[in-house]
């Protein structure tokens, strides 16, 4: 009676704390039971977990499969029309070609090439052919005989003037004409060598002397002779070249000191064009090198005939001189011209020159010049290139070989679809 009690007592305390515990000896249909279905229970959920994990990982190697195939398709389209943008090229089909308008041109080295340099310039008369008419000794002017901008001939009057000083030394002259005669005709020996040739000497210093204060050689001569067609003192200007009287800074009975100007006389015949050069040119322009001059909208041949070595230190240019023909003196003193000089491109060592137009040469993507070089019939590839001057309107580059086959136009269009390709040669 008392182990019956023992266990309703157990029995009752086990359904209300829910412990499922067996006892050595005591049976729990009930509690069994629900400890079995509980542990059922959690199986399942453990096998609907492992079933989800599972689920999720086929799905996502699924995906990485697809994504990979996925890829793969996409590069091959890629390498279709990407292949030769990787490599640095361009592949364009025959449509785009004509759409663009590309032409393409065999580089060829020239040489014997010749740059035009342009150069402004100013018309100065020919210094060599031009004389500043002066005073050699205190002068009054007698007469005038010429006007400003009058042609003049060789030994035409240009002023009459008196001179003291003139009337001395005609003086002297004759005084010393005088004794040389008499001292000649007596001979050396009768009259000693000294006493001779003192007497020519000093006629000879007369003679001089009148010479250099301006009396012309021919009036001279007639002096001696005995003739002369001036008052004494008196003395003509005469001009020693044809030309045009440029200037006359004098007037009928105006004092004139030693050293004044009378008259600037030009000839035209020839005139003189001073261009002036950027010192950087720094290539000697050769005596003799042909040029262009345009004059107000006239062309004139003319030729070089000096090259400065110095550089003017206002305008820091370079100056060379030209000569034109001024025939039927159209050109004048004082007029702009812009010259146009043929010289040789490399005349030392005379080395071939590569030229190509403008509509060649492109931007890199480091901002370095670079042309398109065709590859094939539609393929072009990108090469750098260095820029060395302007000839003419085209370039001269260096980093090109004679033969091979350059996009002369359609550069840019080249350069945009390289652009879109996202091809950077330098992997930047």
């Amino acid at each position: 009676m008392k182990d019956k009690k023992i266990k309703s007592t157990l029995k009752y305390l086990l359904l209300v704390t829910g412990l499922g515990i067996v006892l050595p000896g005591l049976t729990f249909p009930a509690i069994a039971q629900d400890s079995h279905k509980h542990e059922q229970e959690h199986e399942e959920d453990k096998t609907h977990e492992h079933h989800n994990a599972q689920t999720h990982a086929d799905h996502g190697a699924n995906h990485n499969k697809e994504a990979h195939q996925h890829a793969h398709v996409r590069g091959e389209a890629d390498g279709e029309h990407g292949e030769h943008a990787e490599a640095g090229f361009v592949k364009l089909t025959p449509e785009q070609l004509e759409m663009a308008g590309i032409k393409v041109a065999t580089i060829k080295a020239k040489k014997n090439v010749y740059q035009t340099l342009s150069a402004p310039g100013e018309v100065v008369n020919d210094l060599y052919k031009t004389t500043l008419l002066t005073t050699q000794v205190d002068s009054k002017v007698i007469q005038r005989k010429v006007v400003l901008g009058q042609h003049v001939q060789q030994n035409a009057i240009i002023a009459v003037l008196y001179s003291r000083d003139i009337a001395t030394a005609q003086n002297q002259l004759r005084v010393s004409l005088a004794e040389w005669q008499r001292v000649k005709n007596l001979g050396k020996q009768t009259v000693g060598a000294k006493r001779f040739i003192n007497a020519k000497a000093d006629f000879d210093k007369n003679k001089s002397l009148l010479a250099s204060y301006g009396m012309p050689p021919n009036m001279i001569r007639q002096l001696v002779r005995g003739k002369n067609a001036y008052p004494l003192g008196q003395y003509p200007v005469v001009a020693p070249h044809s030309g045009v009287i440029i200037e006359d800074n004098f007037q009928s009975g105006q004092f004139l000191p030693a050293g004044a100007t009378i008259a600037l006389l030009v000839n035209e015949d020839d005139v003189w064009v001073e261009a002036l050069l950027a010192p950087q040119i720094g290539q000697r322009i050769p005596v003799g090198t042909k040029a262009r001059v345009v004059i107000g909208g006239k062309t004139f041949m003319a030729r070089v005939i000096q090259d400065s070595h110095a550089i003017d230190e206002v305008t820091r240019t370079r100056k060379i001189r030209l000569q034109i023909k001024n025939t039927g003196h159209l050109l004048h003193a004082g007029l702009f011209a812009q010259v146009f000089l043929q010289v040789p491109v490399n005349p030392a060592n005379n080395q071939p020159v590569i030229l190509l137009p403008e509509t060649a040469l492109m931007r890199s993507a480091d901002g370095d010049w670079a042309v398109f070089i065709q590859q094939q019939a539609g393929v072009f590839k990108q090469q750098e290139v260095e820029l060395i001057n302007t000839i003419n309107g085209l370039h001269s580059i260096q980093g090109l070989e004679p033969g091979q086959k350059v996009a002369i136009e359609g550069a840019f269009f080249l350069a945009s679809e390289m652009a879109k390709s996202g091809f950077d040669p330098h992997n930047h």
